[in-house]
Parts: C-alpha cells; structure tokens; sequence
C-alpha cells in the first residue's frame, strides 16, 4: 500500500530504491572480481578496474534471458545471475544455465559471435566490447550482419580514454557511434555509471534489431 510505514520508516521512493540496488550489484561484482583473482583465472587476471559501474550495469540492465557475449574481463558480471565465480575461472568455458558465452581471445571475434547466436536463437543478445575490438575488421562484418539479419544484439563499447598525445594511430582509436551510423545501426552514448549503462541497455532492448551504445571509461587518477 503506498505510504504504508514500517518501524516508522517510510519507503524508499521508486528512484532512490533503483540507485540502492545498483550499489548493491557493484559492490557485489567487485567482491566477485577480487574472489576471481584468488581463484587463479586462465591465463591470469584481468581486474574490472574502471570498467566495474560499466560491466554492472550492462548485466542490471539485460534480462536473465538475454545471452551475454563479453571478453574475459566482464564474464565475472555473471554472478549477478547467480553463476559462482568457479565457473568462470575458464574463459573459453560458457556457463549455460547464465546465458554466457565463451569468450574468444580474438578481438571482435565476439561481436560476429554475438550476431550468429542473435539469429540462431532469435532472442536479444548483449555484447560487450573494448577498444581493441572496435578496431578490427570483425567489428565491422559483425555490424553488417547484424544489420542485413536484423539481428536483435545491443553492442555495448566501452572506450578507454585517449589524449591527443595518446601513441595510437587515428586507425585504432575510431568512433563506435560514427561506425554504427554507416551500417543504419541506431546507437547512442552513455555515461559509465551503473544507472545510466543499465538504462541505457533497458532502452536498446525495448527496441527491434541492432543497437550500439558507446561509453568512455573515467581517466585514471594522476
């Protein structure tokens, strides 16, 4: 009942109770990574980092239903599903009953992966991506598939910041967003905070084919 008061305690509006929650899935992701780290990953760790709010909010935002397709770092974002960080200790291992994919070492070879299980299944397909992936030509093939398939895969790009000093050549430092344009690919850019990339992905799924959403990571503290 609204207002309905217990302990002398009124609840939480809709908005605060959301944010608390997404608190609760980070802190409970960067428990998990560090857990991962003991467990020995193959071939060793890669800690989330800056990347946490972002891999939180991608598996807050999708539904349990979605399959997940994502590099090692951001499988740990399974046990948000339930998935024991046991089972993620191997890469190249999926965990089935969580919708996740193998990762493939490959940069971008998960993006093309994510399109032929999009179309194979038929039900939406999120993929998370780096720099590096954005870079290579599977990227690109990915989003032409996913275009002329109407594939239903929502690419999420996380995008490490760069200066104009930054020793990286205009070819491997591109624009998601402007890419996605060229193939008809709606796509849009987000903060990386857990709102707003679980908002963010909520959206991509509420709407029919692909989807690319672009998010930079904050720079590292001096």
């Amino acid at each position: 009942m609204t207002g309905h008061r217990v302990c002398g305690l009124s609840p939480l509006p809709a908005a605060e109770r959301s944010s608390s929650a997404q608190v609760t899935a980070l802190a409970r992701l960067q428990e998990a990574d560090r857990s991962l780290g003991e467990a020995g990953p193959l071939p060793f760790h890669l800690p989330l980092g800056r990347l946490a709010p972002v891999v939180a909010g991608a598996f807050t935002g999708a539904e349990r239903a979605d399959w997940v397709v994502c590099g090692p770092r951001a499988r740990v974002g399974a046990i948000l599903r339930g998935c024991a960080v046991e089972r993620l200790v191997d890469p190249a291992a999926g965990a089935r009953p969580y919708r996740l994919a193998p990762s493939d070492p490959t940069p971008g070879a998960q993006a093309t992966t994510a399109v032929g299980l999009a179309v194979t299944t038929g039900e939406r397909v999120l993929c998370i991506l780096l720099d590096a992936s954005v870079a290579s030509g599977s990227f690109h093939e990915a989003l032409n598939l996913a275009t002329h398939l109407s594939a239903n895969v929502t690419f999420l790009v996380a995008l490490h910041p760069t200066g104009g000093n930054a020793p990286f050549a205009r070819q491997l430092t591109p624009d998601p967003t402007r890419i996605a344009s060229a193939f008809s690919v709606p796509a849009w850019t987000s903060e990386p905070t857990v709102d707003a990339v679980a908002a963010a992905v909520a959206r991509a799924r509420a709407l029919p084919g692909p989807v690319l959403i672009e998010t930079t990571l904050p720079a590292p503290s001096p």
